[in-house]
């Protein structure tokens, strides 16, 4: 049994805590389709996160790009798209080691290592600007250097 000291707050917490609105709700823009290919000294970028950056900083959209360096964004929902608008691009990838079940891991050497250009993985220095447009094809092509 509950003692009662301990029962006021949880019926109190349970009551204010249920119902209430949220202050900031997202507003939700509607999407369209856009996706896109992202290649690196001209091969496929495989296993990177590819995020859309508003330049508003309202909205994020992201993917993931495939074995063909292939991704399709998905800002609300899994690939509904991403919202009109002009984008600040950034893409992240790093060198992610499979390991066999039962297997080792062997020794870390040296930690996080990016397989592409750092500038590429912070808005702040990537130089790659794209625009959604409406009824547009949205196909992109990212092309790093």
């Amino acid at each position: 049994m509950i003692p009662v000291n301990r029962l006021i707050p949880l019926v109190a917490f349970a009551v204010l805590g249920c119902g209430e609105k949220d202050p900031n709700p997202i507003e939700k823009q509607p999407t369209t389709p856009a996706h896109g290919t992202v290649t690196y000294k001209n091969a496929p970028l495989n296993a990177a996160t590819v995020s859309f950056l508003s330049i508003d900083g309202k909205v994020r959209a992201h993917g993931t790009t495939d074995n063909a360096g292939k991704f399709v964004l998905s800002t609300y929902g899994k690939e509904d798209g991403a919202p009109v608008g002009k984008y600040k691009v950034v893409v992240a990838t790093s060198n992610v080691q499979e390991i066999e079940p039962g297997v080792l891991a062997p020794e870390p050497v040296g930690g996080f290592k990016s397989l592409i250009p750092t500038k590429y993985s912070n808005p702040d220095t990537t130089d790659i600007l794209l625009e959604v447009t409406a009824g547009g094809k949205n196909e992109f092509t990212i092309e790093l250097k």
